[in-house]
């Protein structure tokens, strides 16, 4: 069995379960997660520069110098090949590979690839600098770049990646875990995204607004939280919509499992930031899929690839409430027809998606690289 590095700066996060998920099914391949903070204890072999950091110097220095020095060479001796999530986390893993002189490769998820350079630079932050500074040796260095939709593949050879080297790989669902339960006896369209632009939920809270009425006993819940919170819940009041319409915040994976199984439909309305953010394909989408829940969304990044329009939900185009709207009017009206989508789309996941299907194709983009 090969020693796999799976290199994410900061980890776990709430909103990258997908991570640990993925790395949980591996089977010919051993994981090591290296990462500059551990946010909290992880069920698997890790090297973390937090561990016993005084103060937060080493990770302080590694995010300015990129320095593998920091790390015990002795503790990453054994890794054959390292994976890295996101484009930043890629030049610092380049760091890390360099010293070992092992291959890596990078997966690409969205934000890193679709924000323009110049939005990157305005937002002030060492890590996307280092991106910035380091791209073009990234290009050359990298053995792969897994794309983890066909747009996020376009996007990356825009941007002038080696087509030799882009991978595109659908990261998976587990379908033994994501599966059909009982229907809440509460009415609700459910919404899981982070409180930012490209997640569109300004779009859906204006979209809700306009079949609140005709279907009283519906409300919407929506996990998440972030930089546009306070905006959210204000137009919340200003809709009218404070007595339907649930905020829960952050939530676990598991939390989020039992709100897809109860929920009438599944709604997520992304759309293109200013600073040209883009989803890679949101995982969540192909999660409730999973649970038989219809999913109305947008005709954005590589959602269709997810969604069969007509078929396994409905999809509209960005910013256009109305059109959203008319489409979870629809399936409220119609229970039998978001019964029969709901179970189409948990045959398309099943077949397209799988978590163990899609694993054994990451361990043999693995083998590819670590000869």
């Amino acid at each position: 069995m090969k020693n796999i590095g799976i290199y994410r700066r900061v980890f776990p996060l709430k909103s990258e379960a997908f991570i640990k998920e993925q790395t949980r099914n591996l089977l010919r391949y051993q994981p090591t997660f290296i990462t500059n903070t551990l946010v909290n204890e992880i069920p698997f072999q890790n090297i973390s520069l937090s561990q016993n950091d005084f103060l937060g110097i080493k990770q302080s220095l590694f995010l300015l110098t990129r320095s593998p020095q920091l790390f015990q060479k002795s503790s990453l001796n054994k890794i054959d090949l390292i994976h890295a999530h996101f484009g930043p986390d890629g030049v610092y893993a380049m760091a890390v590979a360099e010293q070992l002189k092992i291959p890596f490769l990078v997966t690409f998820h969205g934000y890193d690839i679709t924000i323009s350079r110049k939005a990157l630079w305005r937002k002030g932050k060492f890590l996307y600098y280092q991106l910035i500074f380091h791209e073009e040796e990234l290009k050359r260095k990298a053995a792969a770049f897994i794309a983890v939709s066909q747009f996020i593949q376009g996007k990356l050879l825009e941007k002038k990646y080696p087509e030799e080297k882009v991978i595109q790989h659908y990261i998976g669902v587990d379908t033994t875990k994501f599966f059909p339960g009982k229907r809440a006896e509460e009415r609700y369209i459910l919404c899981v995204g982070r409180h930012t632009e490209k997640k569109g939920i300004d779009t859906l809270l204006r979209a809700f607004a306009q079949v609140a009425d005709k279907h009283p006993d519906v409300s919407l819940i929506q996990v998440g939280m972030g930089t546009l919170t306070s905006e959210l819940h204000a137009l919340t009041k200003t809709l009218g919509l404070e007595d339907r319409v649930r905020f829960l915040g952050a939530q676990s994976h598991e939390t989020v499992l039992d709100l897809m199984r109860g929920a009438e439909i599944f709604a997520l309305a992304s759309q293109t930031a200013k600073n040209g953010d883009c989803e890679g394909l949101p995982i969540v989408i192909n999660e409730a899929s999973a649970c038989s829940i219809p999913v109305v969304s947008t005709k954005h990044s590589g959602i269709p690839e997810a969604i069969l329009d007509g078929e396994t939900g409905f999809l509209v185009s960005e910013r256009d409430h109305l059109a959203l709207a008319e489409k979870l009017d629809i399936i409220l009206s119609d229970p039998a027809l978001g019964e029969k989508m709901g179970r189409q789309g948990r045959e398309f996941v099943c077949k397209k998606f799988d978590l163990c299907k899609q694993t054994l194709k990451l361990e043999a983009i693995y083998d590819s690289l670590a000869g």
